[in-house]
């Protein structure tokens, strides 16, 4: 027994010895891989911290330079609200460059602009962006691709103008023309003190250099500043470029860098190039503004290269969308214009939505203000978006006076047709037409005559617009123009358009023809318009019917309730429709039928409408349940 035992001992306990000594290999190599883990986790800390704080203080040096630079109080007061009191504080991983920073904000708060000039600032902008949009447009308006692809041109416009920060240096001297030069000047008593600040900040760039141990090149000096500031103003896209490639050594550790030479490579069509710049500027990026332009504009960027190519996937152009909308405050309308169509040019309606009803929450609605915006914008905003947006954006356009009605019909054929009829059905509600001396304010005062008036809404009164009646009968067709067109006193909201001896009242009640009557409304083929279309066109189509005088009275009271309220409401830009029109009298028709001479009552029958056909009524226009 014994030597049993001693035998099995011999054999295991070599075996326990190799488990013991493979479990204390193990758990030393697993000791020493967390401290590496450690270790590297450690390095990627400093890595970090030192990079936030190199660009913490290039950011404070830049922004001194453009204000130094500029001379300017807008730029001192954008540089003061978008970048220095904007910076993202947890960001900042020394206490000595947030004492810098608040030193700084305190020198600039007296030089800030008031809100009256900021304002005014503002509502250039806004007409900057109308601008861009209009030119953009003007060189494709109606091009086929455009009317294919209503997104293309409108983002790239909305991009070309970019956020107030970046349009008011491109346009300068356009938004100081109207003003006042000096005005806009920085006094001298604060650029001296910014002086010596700087100086200041160059003492604490080398000591945090030395205490972060980053190289010296990394840090921007004052001639390399400078140097950088110049090559941003010069008009020369291609000099431009080449000059930004040579500062990479000293500026590739500064996002903004990245993005000024990724925007003047996608200038030039670099495609390539200008991803590459785009992609460094995102990589090295620290988030050290809470609201960051520049990162909202290199995503705007980058997203416009990236929409047409189907290597990208949606979730790619949508993470930079979201990028965007993160470093827009709500008075970056344009950035947020730009979100809204990229979102309805994926389909994602709900999100375009909300964006569009958030500029408009906000006031900004300069984009739908004149008839060229609903034109060039108008398919591309309302292609993909709820109903409710829909709505308060034709509620928005049917209410200025500036936009015709063509201007909304002009998207007829191009999204919702039946919501756009039905948006502006009360323009063709409130047409009348009778033979010209019978008095819509004065029923019962009959007169026979040969000569008709259409009762028209104003808002169909628009320059290169003709007017064309047809007369129609058993005998032939004949066309007839307009003799007057005059507003209708106190009316302004209704124009009143005079055609002379179109027929003869007698002898259409007398022979009970078949008689239409045909008025068309076309407006000109607008310019630059590469459509085979003619013309964007209108025709009222109304039946001559033959009635007794108090039928027709009653009739034409009806319209004028309505048409011309006799309350003061004569502003209302469309008045509301009578509802139910009863063209029955409260008088007993067995009476009555005997009493009073026949007359003309000219029925509204069909609406084309540039070509489709809608049944008409004087109850309105009928729509089939599709």
């Amino acid at each position: 027994m014994k030597n049993l035992m001693e035998t099995l001992f011999k054999r295991v306990m070599p075996v326990l010895q190799a488990g013991i000594l493979v479990f204390v290999v193990f758990m030393a190599a697993l000791s020493a891989g967390a401290a590496e883990n450690e270790t590297v986790k450690e390095d990627s800390q400093k890595e970090q911290a030192q990079l936030q704080a190199l660009q913490a203080l290039n950011q404070i040096a830049v922004s001194l330079t453009h204000i130094l630079t500029y001379n300017d109080k807008v730029v001192l007061d954008q540089e003061y609200n978008t970048i220095i009191n904007n910076l993202n504080l947890s960001k900042i991983p020394d206490e000595a460059i947030i004492n810098l920073l608040q030193e700084l904000m305190d020198l600039l708060t007296t030089s800030k602009i008031q809100e009256h000039e900021r304002a005014y600032l503002a509502q250039t902008y806004e007409k900057n962006v109308q601008n861009e949009l209009k030119k953009r447009m003007t060189s494709r308006f109606l091009d086929t691709d455009l009317l294919v692809n209503p997104y293309s041109s409108v983002l790239q416009a909305v991009l070309n103008v970019g956020s107030f920060y970046f349009n008011y240096r491109y346009k300068l001297e356009d938004y100081k023309k109207e003003r006042d030069e000096a005005l806009w000047k920085i006094d001298a008593n604060t650029l001296q003190k910014l002086n010596e600040f700087y100086k200041k900040l160059l003492k604490y760039s080398w000591e945090l250099m030395r205490r972060y141990n980053f190289p010296d090149e990394w840090r921007l000096n004052e001639k390399q500043l400078n140097d950088y500031i110049n090559i941003l103003k010069e008009p020369n896209v291609e000099l431009r470029y080449r000059k930004l490639e040579r500062l990479e050594e000293n500026f590739q550790k500064f996002p903004p860098y990245w993005y000024y030479r990724g925007q003047a490579a996608q200038e030039l069509g670099n495609k390539k190039e200008a991803l590459y710049c785009f992609n460094r500027f995102q990589a090295i990026h620290q988030g050290m503004l809470r609201k960051d332009p520049y990162a909202a504009s290199t995503a705007m960027c980058k997203t416009m290269l990236l929409m047409d190519s189907e290597d990208t996937p949606p979730e790619e152009i949508k993470r930079d969308l979201e990028v965007i909308l993160a470093n827009s405050e709500d008075a970056d309308w344009g950035n947020i214009l730009f979100a809204a169509l990229q979102y309805a040019r994926l389909g994602d309606s709900e999100k375009a939505s909300k964006l569009i009803m958030r500029n408009l929450d906000n006031g900004y609605m300069s984009f739908v203000d004149d008839p060229d915006m609903i034109r060039s914008i108008g398919p591309a905003l309302l292609l993909n978006i709820r109903q409710d947006v829909f709505t308060r954006i034709l509620d928005k356009v049917l209410k200025n006076d500036k936009i015709k009605n063509y201007d909304v019909l002009w998207l007829y054929g191009k999204l919702r047709n039946r919501d756009i009829l039905k948006r502006i059905e009360p323009e063709f509600d409130h047409v009348l037409l009778l033979t010209e001396n019978k008095s819509i304010l004065n029923p019962l005062n009959i007169f026979r005559a040969d000569d008709l008036s259409l009762f028209l809404p104003t808002r169909w009164m628009a320059e290169n617009t003709a007017i064309v009646l047809r007369l129609m009968n058993e005998t032939g067709e004949r066309q007839i123009k307009p003799s007057d067109v005059a507003l209708f006193p106190n009316f302004p909201n209704i124009t009143v358009i005079t055609f002379k001896n179109v027929l003869s009242s007698k002898k259409v009640i007398k022979q009970r023809q078949p008689l239409q009557i045909a008025i068309a409304l076309k407006h000109e083929r607008l310019a630059g318009d590469k459509t085979d279309k003619e013309a964007y066109d209108i025709e009222m189509i109304f039946k001559a019917e033959v009635m007794p005088e108090w039928q027709q009275s009653a009739r034409i009271s009806y319209y004028a309730a309505y048409l011309f309220p006799q309350s003061t409401d004569s502003k209302s830009k469309t008045p509301k429709k009578a509802p139910g029109l009863d063209w029955e009298t409260k008088k007993d028709k067995a009476e009555e039928k005997d009493k009073g001479d026949p007359a003309i009552w000219f029925a509204k029958e069909r609406l084309l409408v540039n070509g489709e056909a809608f049944k008409w009524t004087d109850d309105g226009v009928v729509f089939d349940s599709k």
